[in-house]
């Protein structure tokens, strides 16, 4: 177990200006070398971060500047496995060397944050800060001190090496792949492919609201019953499950947004069962009398059903809907219909060479998607606003389309209607919360939905007729 790690701290906002680096080496899993320097930015220290780490303009006055020391980093971790925990110290040091028209730094990147969350379950969505998980594990260290930083990551991936019996070298493939892997390998705890053999097999489920059980395990049961597991609603979703929801969360609104495009999809010819957790249950114990599985509801104040579902599946009438529209809402349904199809029948297949040169450009921008999601460090927030973890969920989904994309697992019209489904999912998450937002989060939200619009039209614009 050879590896090394690295943490850096910057004197403010721009992460070009790094103001320490630590870096240790492990051999055999032995922390055999440790190098910490303090590092002079050529630029102002932001009261907020000196507040941080303790770093300020006075004590880094007679250090040396980056110039000086990226002999030392090049040679230290070029070319090397290097643990850092989320992307900030990688970025800071690839930013750091164009500052400075210097060599990139070309490390075997391993981000120990991505292995926490493949590897404890209870921090696969949140809570993976270092300090979090230095206590979850019993690590004492000085947080914010480069050095102690970079051990502690490197403390976090032997624990997760020995957890799992996987070497660094495993880590590096099996962070690429989706947190929760089913036997097939690459479906997530929100997309599980369904057991080709189950009763159930062809249905596609999707879960909204608060579920009595516990959702990982809703979604592994109905995986294992033959149901295709998916956190979003679109036109080949069978099914959607609705568990009970904050009443404070909906903006007005009666019912979720998951709830409302599955009716919205109907009322455009689809054919999606809504159910009660019950009714699902009661299926599930149905097709595998093992389980033997109940609900016990226990409503809070402010928490209510979306709706009164009956005990039976729900089979929306279309006819009987659409009966009730008058001519001019019908002339207009189908014109847009039309308009839609042939919209994307537009959208051309391309080759391999422009398939890759397009997820080039599609990677930049989920590079911003996923900068302004670290860059906002909006981890706090994650228990009070649902929108955030919806976020991290939908970036994950972007990068894991783009995979498929370059791979020929998916055609140019799929990817971007894939996009334009994760798209409406923010967009519609944010309007069941948005009262009580902060502003710093409004701006987040808009730039980020403003990054996934850029992506489709990437798509769009070059591959029309």
């Amino acid at each position: 177990m050879n590896f090394l790690a690295v943490d850096v701290e910057t004197a403010n906002a721009d992460y070009s200006s790094i103001c320490q680096i630590g870096i240790a080496k492990f051999v055999n899993g032995e922390l055999v070398e440790r190098w910490v320097s303090l590092i002079n930015p050529e630029t102002y220290f932001d009261p907020f971060n000196t507040s941080i780490h303790g770093i300020s303009e006075k004590d880094v006055k007679n250090s040396p500047t980056f110039d000086k020391l990226h002999s030392i980093i090049f040679e230290k971790l070029n070319n090397q496995i290097t643990v850092h925990h989320m992307p900030f110290d990688r970025v800071a040091i690839t930013r750091a060397c164009n500052e400075y028209n210097l060599d990139f730094v070309n490390a075997i990147w391993l981000d120990s944050a991505k292995i926490v969350r493949r590897t404890w379950s209870d921090f696969s969505q949140k809570g993976y800060g270092l300090k979090n998980i230095a206590n979850f594990l019993n690590i004492d260290f000085k947080h914010h001190d480069a050095l102690e930083d970079a051990i502690t990551a490197a403390e976090i991936v032997k624990q997760a090496c020995f957890l799992t019996g996987l070497t660094v070298e495993d880590w590096g493939k099996r962070v690429g792949q989706p947190i929760l892997l089913n036997k097939a390998g690459y479906s997530t705890n929100i997309k599980l492919d369904g057991n080709p053999d189950g009763p159930l097999n062809g249905e596609t489920i999707v879960f909204t609201g608060s579920l009595f059980l516990p959702r990982a395990d809703m979604a592994k049961i109905a995986a294992n019953l033959g149901c295709n597991v998916s956190d979003s609603v679109t036109k080949n979703t069978t099914m959607l499950v609705v568990g009970i929801q904050d009443a404070t969360k909906l903006a007005g609104y009666d019912k979720s947004s998951k709830h409302r495009k599955a009716e919205e999809i109907n009322l455009n010819g689809g054919n999606i069962s809504i159910l009660s957790e019950q009714d699902f249950v009661e299926i599930c114990n149905t097709e595998d009398s093992t389980l033997k599985m109940t609900v016990k509801p226990k409503l809070e104040k402010n928490i209510k059903i979306e709706e009164k579902i009956p005990e039976s599946t729900i089979k929306i009438d279309i006819a009987s809907i659409l009966s009730q529209c008058t001519p001019q809402e019908l002339e207009k349904l189908k014109k847009y219909n039309e308009a839609r199809e042939t919209s994307l029948s537009l959208i051309l297949d391309i080759s391999r060479d422009e398939k890759r040169n397009l997820t080039t450009d599609l990677k930049t921008h989920l590079e911003k998607l996923q900068k302004l999601r670290y860059d906002f460090q909006f981890e706090y927030l994650s228990d009070e606003f649902d929108i955030v973890n919806s976020i991290e969920y939908q970036i994950e989904e972007t990068e894991d389309l783009l995979n498929l994309f370059l791979k020929d697992k998916i055609s140019v019209r799929e990817i971007y209607e894939n996009l334009e489904d994760i798209h409406d999912n923010i967009a519609m998450d944010s309007e069941e919360e948005e009262i009580n937002f902060p502003v710093n989060l409004k701006t987040y939200i808009t730039e980020i939905i403003a990054e996934i619009e850029k992506m489709t039209n990437k798509i769009w614009q070059p591959k029309t007729k």
